[in-house]
């Protein structure tokens, strides 16, 4: 078929985009003059894989052909919450977006009507702003999905079959995730985007439609975007549920993006300086890609956060502010920024890492067990106890150039026992060391609305990290009983100074119970 028009951006071995303009083989029929102008195809390359390739009838086909207009409009109308919202829609879960959105499609069986409709209209809302197939318009496009991750850009895909598709019509690449800095994903979007939408006016300039599909791509690079990427970011931009919103139990103003509100907060609690410092960005015309600390730490707390928490919140960013350097030099040395690896289990990732940290500390064992408290004083990390009206979370953790490294003990939380607050320091730790975001900056609120994969991480290496091998094989050489015996799981873990609970998963997954042992001991367990 004869190309009319071909662009090309990015590198293939890491991302890259493609859009061929061709003659459209129907003619023009069913379809209007600016559609009939885009008919086409286009190729997504990600690490090396085309994520358009696909077979039908038997014939391997390199890139998905259809009407391309719409989704040009799609890309530079959903431009600001594709590269800054991160939120999955309903519920937090460890999987990437692509295969989240199936799993999540279908509300819970039992709740009723009207939170079903919410359920619905929420997905359905995420989906149009981050999902490619959202803007097929008949297309036979793959399931791709792109959002915000931390400061990265996470690209997924999946290959589940589309609605009506032919038979024997699949996509060659089956599933996966990638984790791209934003400006590798942005940039060759937008000069292919730019470029098309250029070409398409070029065709037809009195066409109302596609000058506005310009105007939309040249407001992209302006100025103003800065205010509302900063919404996204933070994840308080979204509607309440919609039966919130029928019911009328949300006054108008929650409706609203409630970043100005943080802003606020920020600038009357602060003496100019150091509120510059929370919500300092880096960014480009097209992408902030590095988030400031205020975006950071309230993309990870609840959409629905209290007025109260916003401001004991943006105190704690405040209070920690420093002109000098504040992060000490062994802390500095045992950290790195540790993109989650999806190959590997969430607790297999936490185990490497602390036993990386104590392969770095030496031994620190000598009284039987570990201080994290101790070790964290020692690399200098202030700790903080604050009253969170959010019971859910259970700490926070804070870092960066200007900004102490910290971690806050939530009052509320119903852990509070010396064990749960032993495990929640060294899940901080993990935090502190290894899920720094561009620029060396942290700010996570240890909860339900935090990104999973990186919870689940934190989690196990804070089981590792206060339960070293040496460490166990020593308690459990010194204990007569067997190690399925509940009996000896408390004096495992009195002896450790971890709770019951932690200690029976922990010996669990070093493969030193069976599984049915450690649901028994479960079951016994209140801790």
């Amino acid at each position: 078929m004869t190309i009319t028009w071909d662009r090309f951006a990015g590198t293939t071995d890491t991302f890259a985009f493609r859009v061929t303009f061709m003659p459209d083989p129907d003619e023009g029929v069913g379809a209007t003059l600016e559609e009939t102008a885009s008919w086409g195809s286009f190729q997504l390359w990600v690490c090396g894989q085309n994520l358009s390739a696909h077979v039908s009838q038997g014939t391997y086909v390199p890139a998905t052909h259809w009407y391309l207009l719409p989704f040009l409009e799609w890309l530079a109308e959903n431009w600001n919450p594709l590269f800054h919202e991160e939120r999955l829609p309903n519920r937090n879960l460890d999987e990437p977006a692509a295969t989240a959105l199936i799993y999540t499609r279908n509300a819970p069986a039992l709740i009723g009507e009207a939170e079903t409709v919410a359920w619905e209209q929420e997905w359905y809302e995420w989906y149009q702003r981050h999902a490619l197939r959202s803007a097929r318009d008949g297309g036979l496009f793959p399931h791709v999905v792109i959002r915000r991750f931390r400061d990265l850009i996470e690209v997924s895909w999946h290959d589940e079959p589309l609605t009506g598709s032919p038979d024997g019509y699949r996509h060659s690449s089956a599933r996966g995730v990638a984790y791209f800095q934003p400006e590798a994903v942005a940039e060759p979007l937008y000069e292919v985007l730019r470029d098309a939408s250029r070409r398409l006016t070029a065709l037809h300039p009195d066409n109302k439609r596609l000058a506005r599909l310009s105007r939309q791509v040249d407001e992209l690079v302006l100025p103003g975007q800065h205010d509302m990427r900063l919404d996204w970011l933070a994840g308080l931009r979204a509607q309440p549920p919609l039966r919130a919103r029928l019911e009328g139990s949300l006054p108008e103003a929650e409706m609203r993006s409630r970043w100005t509100e943080i802003v606020r907060e920020l600038r009357d609690l602060g003496n100019g300086e150091d509120a510059d410092a929370a919500l300092a960005v880096e960014e480009s015309h097209l992408v902030i890609s590095g988030s400031c600390h205020a975006a950071l730490l309230f993309s990870s707390t609840s959409p629905t956060v209290t007025k109260e928490d916003v401001r004991t919140l943006a105190a704690i960013l405040i209070s920690q502010f420093s002109k000098k350097d504040v992060i000490s030099a062994t802390l500095e040395n045992l950290s790195e920024q540790t993109t989650p690896d999806t190959s590997l289990q969430a607790w297999e990732q936490g185990y490497e890492l602390a036993e990386h940290v104590h392969s770095k500390l030496g031994n620190r064992f000598t009284q039987g067990w570990v201080d994290v408290a101790g070790i964290l004083q020692e690399l200098q990390v202030t700790l903080l106890s604050r009253n969170l009206h959010d019971d859910n979370i259970r700490a926070c953790s804070l870092v960066g150039p200007h900004h102490r490294p910290t971690v806050v003990h939530n009052e509320a939380s119903p852990y509070q026992s010396v064990t749960a607050k032993r495990f929640s320091m060294a899940h901080e730790l993990c935090h502190l060391l290894f899920d720094r975001s561009r620029g060396s900056k942290l700010a996570i609120a240890s909860g339900p609305w935090a990104p999973k994969i990186i919870e689940r991480r934190a989690n196990a290496f804070a089981a590792m990290f206060l339960m070293p091998t040496k460490l166990v094989q020593s308690a459990l050489a010194d204990n007569p009983d067997p190690v399925h015996d509940l009996d000896s799981v408390t004096a495992f873990a009195t002896r450790l100074q971890v709770s019951r609970h932690a200690a029976i998963e922990h010996l669990y997954n070093l493969t030193l119970m069976s599984e049915f042992d450690r649901d028994m001991l479960l079951r016994q367990v209140r801790d």
